[in-house]
């Protein structure tokens, strides 16, 4: 039977192509569904809005790799339909024909709720607006929109389409995310949680040698407050070998290299004695490495507020100015020991059930 029908399909598709010379985007989506049309019957997981290769931020894809085995953990048995933005934009037509009312939503988690990152809001609101008969998870993100007339626009247009939806869940990445998310969309369900990479085991490395290694883990973006001046001049008040890094690649990070470029990034991170940096994730990757960090400030709230999460850390420092990091990079070579915390315990395990929805331990 499937065979006579995969030569149905063929021949149809052929007449479509030769008779009807149809868009190839129609093609595309005809055969997306016809390769994943077992799916169409099943319950299922569709993690949407992941970050396609070309989008070079570790970050990002470390986010994947931490959310993919949390919902291995907690979904194992349903099918993942991993979309990530590019697919879920073009596929739209194909993943409206694939879902059913049973099927979740899980979107992906970041920094981009807002006008600064239009684009992936778009795609939230893209999301939200096409699927209203699914439970919708929109996974920890940071909130900010701008005080500039873009932004309070973009601010109504986000809460008039969220507010429209009946099962819908936003999750601020840090507690003025977690307000934001209450005071915008007050119709969804609202809490913050930590960036979901901190569900990662943590990683040790002993001491390569007698030489202090400074990694500079530093912003070249738009998010940046630091001047190119202000940069050079955070190396220069350190006498220590400092390295400048930045978790924005120079090259695509495809899928199947996730895992092996987080590695990769790692690495440095152990490499170093102490780590500065103004990145979210170069934050989090020092916490996973058990290293001590100094914390600079973003344009926004994503590290001021967020910082809150690693207030038990001593070894996480946050510099209220470029002229307290030496001192506070002194004061973390210090540190002897590094605590540690169960984040999935104390948070991310504790998800399914907030949102209503069973885990594979729950279920009988």
């Amino acid at each position: 039977m499937k065979t006579f029908l995969g030569k149905v399909y063929r021949y149809g598709l052929n007449k479509l192509k030769k008779v009807v010379n149809a868009p190839q985007w129609m093609i595309d989506n005809l055969t997306f569904a016809y390769k994943h049309k077992e799916l169409k019957q099943q319950a299922k997981i569709i993690y949407s809005l992941t970050p396609p290769p070309y989008l070079k931020n570790v970050g990002d894809h470390a986010q994947v790799i931490a959310i993919r085995a949390w919902l291995d953990k907690h979904f194992g048995k349903l099918p993942i339909l991993e979309m990530d933005k590019d697919r879920g934009h073009y596929f739209l037509p194909a993943l409206r024909w694939l879902v059913n009312q049973e099927d979740i939503f899980f979107l992906h988690s970041g920094g981009n709720l807002g006008d600064r990152g239009i684009w992936s809001e778009g795609m939230r609101r893209q999301v939200i607006g096409n699927f209203p008969q699914n439970q919708i998870v929109s996974l920890p993100q940071t909130i900010f929109f701008s005080d500039t007339p873009k932004g309070k626009t973009e601010q109504e247009t986000s809460r008039r389409i969220y507010g429209q939806h009946p099962q819908l869940t936003v999750i601020g990445r840090d507690p003025r995310s977690g307000e934001l998310a209450a005071e915008l969309f007050p119709q969804a369900q609202s809490f913050c949680m930590p960036d979901f990479v901190l569900s990662l085991p943590p990683r040790t490395s002993a001491k390569s040698s007698d030489t202090i290694k400074v990694l500079l883990c530093l912003r070249l973006d738009d998010e940046s407050a630091l001047t190119p001046e202000q940069r050079q001049e955070i190396g220069d008040s350190l006498p220590y070998d400092c390295t400048y890094y930045d978790t924005t690649l120079d090259k695509a990070i495809e899928v199947d290299r996730r895992e092996a470029t987080l590695d990769e990034t790692l690495a440095k991170f152990l490499a170093a004695d102490i780590v500065v940096t103004d990145r979210y994730h170069g934050l989090i990757f020092t916490v996973l490495c058990q290293k001590p960090c100094v914390v600079l400030r973003t344009v926004d709230h994503k590290l001021t507020s967020a910082i809150y999460w690693f207030k038990d850390l001593p070894s996480v420092m946050f510099a209220q100015g470029l002229e307290e990091v030496p001192e506070l990079v002194e004061r973390g070579l210090k540190i002897t020991t590094n605590k540690t915390i169960d984040w999935s315990a104390m948070y991310f395990d504790q998800i399914p059930q907030l949102v209503g929805l069973k885990s594979d331990g729950d279920r009988h």
